[in-house]
């Protein structure tokens, strides 16, 4: 039996790789394969008619408290239970597009809906669809991409409301990466105990009592690169900023 290829004319297999040279310049055709297979497709929906853009996800499931999106992200979504993978993926930034406009999002809470769905802010939503008044549409497209952050800004820890060293809770903020891992170390750095993320909060929390009242923090992005914040302060609702972002 002929292989698929060999059924297929050499004419349209020549207009299939121009086409997609033309849309993906300077990458080979296997990079170019699987931008084509990371790229989703499926309903995006607004939600919140009055809500306001931090407003509509403060306290949410990614439990970003008094949290403001950065520069460079154009706004938010929330994101089905299969793409929140139990917190794993808050923070991280979504590069969507619809009709040719394309924005770049921040997941910051969970919702409803299949595994390809984005439930978006009415802010978000009208940037991405050039302000359609209905709420709701399929054919969009995303991806993840890595956030646009300025290079000065750094990822922050964000102890929990009643946190302190008696009950470490904390969530990672402003990672221009998603985030793996958190590690906690009391002495500086010479020993670490490893944090585990709650699934329904999207916080990473130590069993037992600190012996300080601050620790090291270091976190690991979903690439393998680590952050190590130092100083961190246990008390409730503290933010402490790091010196960098990932690599």
């Amino acid at each position: 039996m002929p292989s698929l290829r060999s059924m297929i004319p050499l004419s349209a297999l020549a207009l299939a790789s121009v086409s997609s040279a033309a849309v993906l310049p300077d990458t080979t055709a296997d990079e170019r394969y699987l931008v084509r297979r990371a790229l989703n497709t499926g309903m995006g929906t607004r939600y919140g008619d009055d809500c306001t853009e931090e407003d509509c996800w403060q306290g949410g499931a990614c439990s970003f408290v008094d949290y403001t999106l950065p520069e460079g992200v154009d706004g938010s979504t929330c994101v089905s239970e299969d793409i929140w993978n139990q917190g794993a993926n808050c923070g991280g930034c979504i590069s969507v597009s619809y009709k040719g406009k394309k924005i770049t999002v921040m997941v910051t809470n969970m919702t409803g809906g299949d595994k390809n769905h984005l439930d978006m802010t009415p802010d978000t939503w009208s940037k991405l669809t050039n302000g359609m008044s209905g709420g709701g549409v399929d054919g969009i497209e995303w991806e993840f991409v890595q956030c646009p952050m300025p290079k000065t800004a750094p990822l922050q820890i964000h102890m929990h409301g009643g946190a302190s060293k008696y009950w470490f809770a904390a969530t990672v903020e402003n990672a221009n990466r998603r985030t793996d891992a958190m590690q906690v170390s009391a002495d500086q750095g010479s020993t670490w105990k490893k944090a585990t993320r709650t699934g329904k909060y999207n916080m990473f929390e130590l069993d037992g009592t600190l012996d300080t009242d601050s620790v090291w923090v270091k976190v690991t992005s979903h690439v393998g690169t680590d952050v190590v914040v130092k100083d961190v302060q246990l008390s409730s609702g503290k933010v402490t900023k790091g010196s960098d972002n990932y690599a």
